[in-house]
């Protein structure tokens, strides 16, 4: 039916918010004078998914556990469940990653953004069980890059930007996802047919592009993380690292192997057949790269 991702700095109330979205849904779902059909309200957040706060401090633990609530999040995309993914969402390439899932599950999206001050978000931290704080430095680099959502760009949008001192736009949030644009997955998904005129073209441009880039961005030195140039990329998209420095023949060999995996989802009308854009392709590579390597 609908994922809504929350977003904001550590300690700026988007738990908070979250089980304030869920009760006002589940109330406006359970109310007497509503004739429409029933749907589950679920909250996908950290403690669920076995996501402790030390998984932020570095970006070896942050990859699998956001793994982790990208996995749960899309599990639970149906059509009679509204899903909130209560976590920071702090990187545009993740909320990106999340729309993509949602618009191939044939669910709408909407993003709300829990806007509080650093000062106040500092106030709160500090008054939290010691058990729930981030390391200070983890807290004050989660800050420094927060990717602000942007209403401008398809997977932020609609955006809800909530004022920590504001009431929740339960009205305005439950009509978006019951009524706002459903975007289905493209074209080429569902007809099976060709792709458009260029698409191979795209295809090994970007991934040409991207492997160039990380071999000249290693040979400066290993690195945990390497962010991908936009474009081809959407803004903000990283790629997290193995422990390994990826070799020019791994990453062609790799490269050939990703290529060859979305032509042929394309042939047999898998989830992938859709995505032919420089940045769809950017971010598939990218989930693929981290997978890839995860799993050895």
């Amino acid at each position: 039916m609908a994922l809504v991702t929350i977003s904001g700095f550590p300690s700026s109330g988007k738990s908070t918010r979250a089980r304030q979205l869920r009760d006002y849904l589940q109330g406006r779902i359970a109310a007497p004078d509503y004739d429409g059909p029933k749907f589950d309200v679920v909250v996908v957040d950290d403690a669920g998914c076995h996501v402790s706060r030390s998984a932020y401090d570095d970006s070896k633990t942050e990859k699998p556990a956001r793994a982790a609530l990208f996995t749960a999040a899309t599990r639970s995309l149906r059509p009679d469940t509204i899903t909130i993914l209560d976590s920071a969402n702090y990187i545009k390439g993740f909320r990106y990653q999340l729309y993509c899932a949602a618009r191939e599950a044939g669910v709408r999206v909407a993003t709300v953004r829990v806007a509080a001050p650093p000062g106040k978000c500092a106030e709160w931290h500090e008054q939290r069980p010691e058990e729930e704080r981030y390391v200070q430095a983890t807290f004050d680099n989660l800050i420094q890059r927060y990717e602000e959502p942007n209403s401008m760009v398809r997977w932020d949008s609609p955006l809800f930007t909530i004022p920590w001192d504001e009431e929740l736009p339960g009205d305005e949030i439950w009509s978006a996802i019951r009524t706002g644009v459903k975007r289905p997955p493209n074209q080429a998904v569902n007809q099976r047919s060709a792709p458009p005129p260029g698409t191979l073209q795209t295809l090994t441009r970007t991934t040409s592009a991207i492997v160039s880039a990380l071999v000249a961005h290693l040979a400066a030195g290993p690195t945990p993380t390497f962010p991908i140039p936009s474009p081809p990329a959407p803004a903000g998209l990283v790629l997290h690292l193995p422990n390994h420095q990826p070799t020019l023949s791994e990453m062609q060999r790799l490269k050939r192997q990703f290529e060859a995996t979305q032509t042929g989802a394309q042939r047999s009308g898998g989830g992938a057949a859709g995505s032919w854009t420089e940045p769809e392709v950017a971010t598939n590579f990218v989930t693929f790269l981290e997978n890839v390597w995860e799993s050895r």
